[in-house]
C-alpha cells in the first residue's frame, strides 16, 4: 500500500527551499550560506536547476559559471584553484540541462573526456599489479579522479559519466574517444563495487576486507549505470539503496531519491518507496535556514518534485 502523499505539503516545503535559495543569491549568481559567501560553482550549478524549475531567470547564473571556467575548459572548486573533475562534471551537467549551446562548451567537453587518472599510466598500473596489492581493483579500468595526479574515485567518475552521456545525447555527438571513456568509466564502476552491492568512495575491497557502501556514492553510481540494470551487481546495489531510504541525512536522502527516480519503472515497489522517502525528506528540510550546505537545499528541492522536471541524475537512454 502506498503511503499517503501530501502534495500540498511538498509544495510548501519546496517553496521554502526556493525562497531560501533566492535569499542566498548574490550578484553574478553567487550563493550565500548564512554569513559566509560561497562562490563555489557546484552550489550555483545545482541551484540554477531549482530556479529554472520554478521558471525563474538563470541567464546571470549561467554567465557566472562560464566566466568562472579555467583557461583549459575545466572548473575549480573555488576561485582560482586547480582543476576539479567533480565540480566540472556537476557544472557541465547543470548547464546542459538548463540549456547552453554546444559551441560555448567546446573547450570543456574534450578537456573532460581526455582527463586521465593516475592509474592510466603504465607505471602506476605496474605498481598496483605487482607492488601495491592492498587494494583489489583492475587499474586498466579507470574513470576520473577528484583532481589531477590522483586515482579514480566513484563520485567524480559517476558524475562525469552522467554529464557526458547527457552531452552525447543532447548534441548527438559521434566521437569514438568519448565512447571509449564512457565504456572505461562503466567498467571501472562495476569493477570497484562492494561485493554485497553498493559503492564505497573509491574501492570495494581493501586489505582483503569488503568495504561498506555509502549512500551518496551508491546513488551516483546507480544513476550513471542505469543502462546496466540487467547486471546482478547493479540490481543488488539498487536493492541496497532502497533499504537505506530511512537515513537522516537530507543530502544523502535527496541524492538517493533522485537516483532512484531513474529506476522508478523497473519494479512496482520503487514508486511507493520513493514516496515514503519524500515524506521523510520534507520533514528533514522543513526549516531551510538551519541548513548550512546550499547544495543540500537545492538537491532537496529537486527531489521533492515528484514530476522530476529537472532531475540532474537521470539521462534518458
Amino acid at each position: 500500500m502506498r503511503p499517503q502523499i501530501c502534495p500540498e505539503r511538498h509544495r510548501i516545503v519546496r517553496r521554502r527551499l526556493l525562497d531560501e535559495l533566492v535569499r542566498r543569491r548574490l550578484h553574478r549568481g553567487s550563493i550565500q550560506s548564512r554569513n559566509v559567501v560561497q562562490c563555489g560553482p557546484e552550489s550555483v550549478a545545482v541551484s540554477l536547476l531549482v530556479l529554472r524549475s520554478a521558471s525563474m531567470p538563470t541567464n546571470e547564473g549561467i554567465a557566472s559559471l562560464l566566466d568562472a571556467r579555467l583557461m583549459n575548459g575545466l572548473w575549480a572548486a573555488f576561485g582560482s584553484g586547480g582543476d576539479n573533475f567533480w565540480v566540472t562534471a556537476t557544472v557541465l551537467n547543470a548547464v546542459l540541462i538548463v540549456g547552453t549551446p554546444r559551441e560555448r562548451l567546446a573547450s570543456t567537453l574534450p578537456a573532460l573526456v581526455r582527463a586521465r587518472p593516475l592509474e592510466s599510466s603504465w607505471l602506476a598500473r605496474l605498481r598496483f599489479r605487482v607492488f601495491d596489492r592492498h587494494v583489489a581493483f583492475n587499474p586498466q579500468k579507470y574513470g576520473w579522479p577528484w583532481i589531477p595526479g590522483t586515482i579514480s574515485w566513484v563520485a567524480p567518475t559517476a558524475m562525469a559519466m552522467i554529464a557526458l552521456q547527457r552531452a552525447k545525447k543532447q548534441f548527438r555527438i559521434s566521437w569514438s574517444e568519448l565512447d571509449t571513456r564512457l565504456r572505461l568509466g562503466t567498467e571501472m564502476l562495476l569493477d570497484r563495487a562492494c561485493p554485497q552491492g553498493g559503492w564505497n568512495a573509491g574501492n570495494g575491497v581493501a586489505y582483503g576486507v569488503a568495504l561498506l557502501p555509502h549512500i551518496e556514492t551508491t546513488a551516483l553510481a546507480l544513476a550513471a549505470l542505469r543502462s546496466q540494470y540487467h547486471l546482478p551487481i547493479v540490481r543488488a546495489s539498487f536493492d541496497w539503496l532502497l533499504s537505506r531510504l530511512d537515513c537522516r541525512s537530507a543530502y544523502s536522502l535527496a541524492l538517493a531519491i533522485l537516483a532512484g527516480a531513474a529506476y522508478r519503472n523497473v519494479r512496482p515497489d520503487v514508486a511507493p518507496a520513493l514516496d515514503s522517502a519524500r515524506l521523510r525528506l520534507a520533514s528533514l528540510v522543513h526549516d531551510p535556514r538551519a541548513i548550512e550546505n546550499t547544495s543540500t537545499i537545492a538537491l532537496a528541492a529537486l527531489a521533492l518534485d515528484a514530476e522530476g522536471r529537472f532531475n540532474p541524475f537521470e539521462v534518458v537512454q
